[in-house]
């Protein structure tokens, strides 16, 4: 996997991922909120890798937050350096039991609730390799019935890493 540094708006990256998310949301009457820090905005990263790391959150947030809920992102940054980028949403939540799971390529979640989605279980995992290989790192806090938060920790300046 190579990595191809650019400068970009974090903002704009951000509406380029919610017209592809948008559609769904409104299907589902889920509100997308975004809020991005002016600090935060500007970042040098894998412009395609951080949109496919977006994609892929804002995908399953969506997807399992039931009709009327909400998913919010939030972008921003506390000394500078690192970027703190957060989606939370009121979906059905994860099992303590099953966190561990939710990174490792072809696992699905076996729970009822979590059974009637689709998908090929390989989403969570690419996004962790994506956030790591920028030397970053993905952590979730989940409640059943309640929603996850999805918290991604990225250098704002990325260096170009040899394969």
């Amino acid at each position: 996997m190579d990595l191809n540094p650019e400068t970009f708006s974090i903002s704009k990256a951000l509406e380029e991922v919610c017209t592809v998310v948008g559609p769904m949301a409104q299907k589902k009457s889920i509100a997308l909120r975004q809020k991005v820090d002016a600090v935060a905005d500007e970042v040098t990263l894998d412009r395609q890798k951080f949109k496919q790391m977006l994609l892929n959150l804002l995908s399953n947030a969506v997807k399992f937050t039931d009709e009327g809920g909400s998913v919010d992102i939030v972008a921003s940054t506390h000394d500078g350096a690192w970027l703190h980028l957060e989606v939370s949403d009121t979906g059905i939540g994860i099992k303590p039991e099953d966190l561990d799971k939710l990174f490792v390529e072809f696992q699905q979640l076996d729970s009822g609730m979590a059974r009637r989605y689709q998908g090929t279980g390989l989403g969570l995992a690419l996004t962790k390799k994506i956030v790591e290989f920028q030397q970053g790192t993905i952590s979730v806090q989940s409640e059943v019935g309640t929603g996850s938060t999805f918290t991604v920790v990225l250098p704002r300046l990325s260096q170009k890493v040899p394969r």
